[in-house]
């Protein structure tokens, strides 16, 4: 072999050499990032290892049921009644929770044994949208899972009684787990009818049927009152609903 075939030979030799060892860093690069995306997967589909808020135990509700109760309607107060009341809610929805401990016992004990009033809760579970979630609608169909024992209105007072105060939405406080953890604490509840109810989500189409109502009626926020089929925005308080009362049916006196 001459000289110069010798020197093309040894720099082919060279540069496969070469080629070989970049080939190599290359590939243990790879399997450095692969490895480090699979451990980050990991830890983020493993909720031991998330940051969270740390869920209270669950409370029983301590709040009285309204009088004239109609459990499996969601409502209190006769069918006939010439004021009709209809509030939507969303049970993650920090408004309608100060409304429900602030408000409320003040309006059902004016007017629930009236005879006038008929109040009926409807659902607009829409919190959950932002995270493709359920805990919103997963929360009113627990509410419905009671009302098939006939105890909707404790069911009620408890969900907003282990709202998270802080505000926070779609964080586990509502999932079904902590939901039976709820409905343990309402007196007489059957727990194996209730869970079994919840797991089949017998109620979800329901739930969300009242959702699509409610959209076609405008609904944006909640909670959101309906007063004689009207909407009225401007009723927190006992006498924010008897004002509103007088306007919409100023024939009927409610003592």
């Amino acid at each position: 072999m001459s000289k110069r075939r010798e020197l093309e030979a040894r720099k082919q030799d060279q540069q496969r050499k070469q080629t070989i060892q970049i080939a190599v860093i290359i590939g243990a690069i790879a399997l450095v990032v692969i490895g480090a995306a699979v451990v980050f997967t990991t830890i983020n589909r493993n909720p031991a290892t998330q940051s969270g808020p740390t869920l209270p135990a669950a409370v029983a509700s301590t709040k009285p049921l309204p009088a004239n109760i109609d459990s499996v309607n969601r409502a209190w107060g006769p069918a006939d009644a010439p004021i009709k009341v209809e509030e939507y809610i969303d049970y993650q929805c920090p408004a309608c929770g100060q409304f429900a401990r602030s408000f409320e016992p003040g309006v059902i004990e004016a007017f629930a044994n009236s005879g006038k009033v008929r109040y009926e809760v409807k659902f607009m579970p829409f919190l959950e949208d932002r995270v493709n979630g359920r805990e919103s609608r997963d929360a009113a169909q627990a509410s419905m899972c009671a009302a098939d024992q006939g105890k909707f209105w404790e069911m009620h007072n408890t969900l907003f009684t282990n709202q998270l105060i802080t505000g926070q939405e779609n964080v586990g406080n509502y999932s079904k787990v902590r939901l039976k953890q709820m409905a343990d604490t309402v007196p007489g509840m059957e727990a194996v009818a209730f869970g079994q109810c919840l797991d089949s989500n017998k109620h979800e189409a329901t739930v969300l049927a009242i959702r699509k109502d409610g959209e076609a009626r405008n609904v944006q926020s909640t909670p959101s009152f309906y007063i004689n089929g009207q909407p009225n925005a401007n009723v927190r308080s006992a006498d924010d609903f008897r004002k509103a009362f007088a306007q919409a049916a100023p024939n009927v006196t409610i003592p």
